[in-house]
């Protein structure tokens, strides 16, 4: 029992700490590669930057993601901002009316889920043990590809369940530049 209880209070305090230091541990900009992927392979690489840095308020960044493509440069300057440190909650601010939640978990992992238009997306940023981040993006239609379940099974009542296809992935590894 006590075990229990102290396995407890330090995942209770590692997730705290966690939250606490985040974003100021993730601080600076990282560079890499993102791909972008079909069905069997790479089908568009292109730069990728992500720049973390202070503002004059405690509670807000500045999130710079750049994209260089066929020597093109598309600078999405965002904010993120502190909304809960003790529920992991956060935001991205686009700075258009465009606002999306996002939540810090598993100490190291800072994840967001929206739909956009027709198509829901889950954006990931991880902080790896060497220091590099790890971006991803998995997208799919709103649509259903297939609804199972929605039956009673013995005693037990069984939910139904909505798949729906992926249509899209991106990762880059971001190794911070000095």
């Amino acid at each position: 029992m006590q075990l229990k209880i102290i396995v407890f209070l330090c995942l209770v305090c590692t997730t705290s700490y966690a939250q606490n230091t985040f974003p100021e541990s993730w601080l600076g900009n990282y560079k890499g590669d993102l791909n972008i992927y079909g069905v069997d392979s790479v089908k568009v690489k292109a730069k990728m930057n992500l720049d973390i840095q202070k503002t004059a308020k405690d509670s807000i960044f500045d999130w710079t993601i750049t994209y260089e493509m066929k020597g093109k440069k598309d600078v999405r300057a965002y904010s993120l901002i502190v909304v809960d440190r003790a529920k992991g909650h956060f935001q991205i601010d686009e700075k258009n009316s465009i606002i999306i939640d996002g939540y810090l978990h598993n100490t190291n992992v800072f994840t967001s889920f929206f739909k956009v238009m027709t198509s829901y997306i889950v954006a990931t940023y991880t902080k790896n043990e060497d220091g590099t981040l790890t971006f991803e993006i998995i997208a799919g239609k709103a649509e259903p590809v297939s609804t199972t379940g929605n039956t009673k099974l013995k005693a037990e009542n069984i939910p139904e369940v909505n798949t729906y296809p992926v249509n899209g992935r991106q990762k880059a590894v971001l190794k911070r530049v000095k």
